[in-house]
């Protein structure tokens, strides 16, 4: 593919960071659409490559991911305040050696043990849900999420100190993204609300690792907590960090995928009368299990297109280790290597109609022809999430669950802007009304 190496216009002094600062998510529209498949961006101290081809970007995250190491905001003082040395953060041998320790509590055969606790934590939440009320569907989805990874990795109902973590989690997040920061790679001191967050978080994990302790262990119970309890080489302080690691990762991804589909589904109604065909048909009224699965295409599809339209991992980037060539253009030794799932799962090449939301197109044909890295809202290669197929599974099944029993409305101009924090989160504030189904159902004429 010919690329003409032409970028938008950048600053004198700065060149494309003031504009990838102020408008993360539309700059990287901007250069998906009006440029090539490589877009060389002007970055302080760093040449920079934005990557728009999905074979590119392949070979970037899978056929030569040696050369391309995590990128330095991954190891900023910025992020390492929430996240530590954890799995996120770090690489290279220690990387690999905390992949292997954390990967059984994913194993395929594990993962469909955990729908009981999806399904009874879920109507823990729905039983406080009443027809009629304003809710505020992201707090909700998080508080329950978060339950769920600590119920099912770590052995613990946190019930009581869930609002905690998760005020505490989104304290670091925004804050990640202030304006001044640059994506926490100016590296500005923790504010007195970031530094209060954080030994609130931390206080609050030594507090579970403690109680599991103190109560003893069985590995099947908590298998991430009791890997990590059983390894000598583990100090207090990594024990910690991955901790955290799984709490704030663990349960974002799905928090807000739920959220945005949610808030798809409210403008699109027809969307939402073909899923609630579909989950009367194959489940009528019963709670879903894993192996109900494969008889949900269309709700799944409806949480594939949430991923597409709105990933919570939006940008992802790489160090090139040497020098190389991508896409025909040369990228020195130490070079940043960017792409975006945002930017690149809307792309038209792609994509018909790209900024729709049309969950039919993953039920046929155009899938199946869709180049591998088109869509890629979990990263993908060695690092590629490793909860993907924990949080699918997750944010399917608790959509199962709730839209069975409410329908969520959201009022017509109500904003769905996204914020790009470190992950792609809907405007603060949102609130969406339930409206019970059997309601709808008894005021449907015969």
């Amino acid at each position: 593919m010919t690329n003409t190496l032409l970028a938008p216009r950048s600053g004198r002094f700065f060149g494309h960071a003031a504009a990838l600062q102020r408008d993360p998510l539309g700059f990287l529209s901007q250069c998906a659409r009006g440029y090539g498949s490589v877009v060389p961006l002007r970055l302080p101290f760093t040449p920079t490559l934005l990557l728009l081809d999905s074979e590119d970007i392949e070979r970037v995250l899978v056929t030569d991911h040696h050369n391309f190491v995590k990128p330095i905001w991954l190891r900023t003082a910025a992020v390492r305040r929430l996240l530590g040395d954890g799995l996120v953060t770090t690489d290279g041998d220690e990387w690999r050696r905390q992949r292997r320790q954390c990967q059984n509590a994913f194993h395929p055969h594990l993962i469909p043990s955990y729908g009981d606790t999806f399904a009874k934590l879920t109507a823990r939440m729905l039983g406080e849900w009443r027809d009629g009320q304003s809710r505020d569907v992201q707090s909700d989805m998080s508080r329950l999420t978060l339950e769920i990874v600590a119920q099912t990795m770590l052995g613990r109902d946190i019930a009581d100190r869930a609002g905690e973590i998760g005020e505490a989690m989104d304290t670091v997040m925004v804050c990640f993204a202030a304006k001044h920061r640059l994506f926490g790679l100016i590296p500005f001191p923790p504010t007195r609300r970031e530094a209060r967050a954080i030994r609130q978080l931390d206080a609050l994990v030594d507090r579970i690792v403690a109680d599991f302790r103190d109560e003893g262990h069985q590995g099947d119970e908590a298998p991430l907590l009791a890997s990590l309890l059983d390894d000598p080489l583990q100090s207090e302080a990594s024990i910690r960090e991955q901790v955290k690691t799984f709490l704030a990762a663990g349960h974002e991804s799905s928090a807000l995928a739920l959220t945005w589909a949610f808030l798809m589904l409210a403008r699109h109604p027809d969307a939402d009368d073909c899923l609630a065909r579909e989950l009367g048909a194959v489940l009528g009224g019963r709670a879903p299990a894993p192996s109900d699965l494969p008889n949900l295409p269309y709700t799944l599809a409806i949480v594939k297109e949430t991923l597409r339209l709105y990933p919570p991992l939006w940008m992802i980037g790489r160090t090139t280790v040497k020098d190389c060539e991508i896409g025909g253009v040369a990228a020195p030794g130490g070079s940043l290597i960017l792409t975006s799932p945002w930017a690149v799962q809307r792309r038209e090449l792609y994509f018909p109609k790209p900024d729709e939301f049309v969950p039919e197109r993953w039920l046929g044909q155009e899938q199946a022809n869709l180049p591998r890295y088109a869509y890629f809202p979990f990263g993908g290669g060695p690092r590629v999430c490793i909860g993907q197929n924990f949080a699918v599974m997750e944010a399917v099944l608790l959509l199962a669950t709730i839209a069975q029993k409410f329908r969520l409305d959201a009022p017509p101009d109500q904003s769905v802007r996204p914020w790009a924090t470190m992950t792609l989160r809907p405007p603060v504030g949102n609130l969406m009304r339930l409206v019970d189904r059997s309601a709808i159902l008894s005021a449907t004429p015969l």
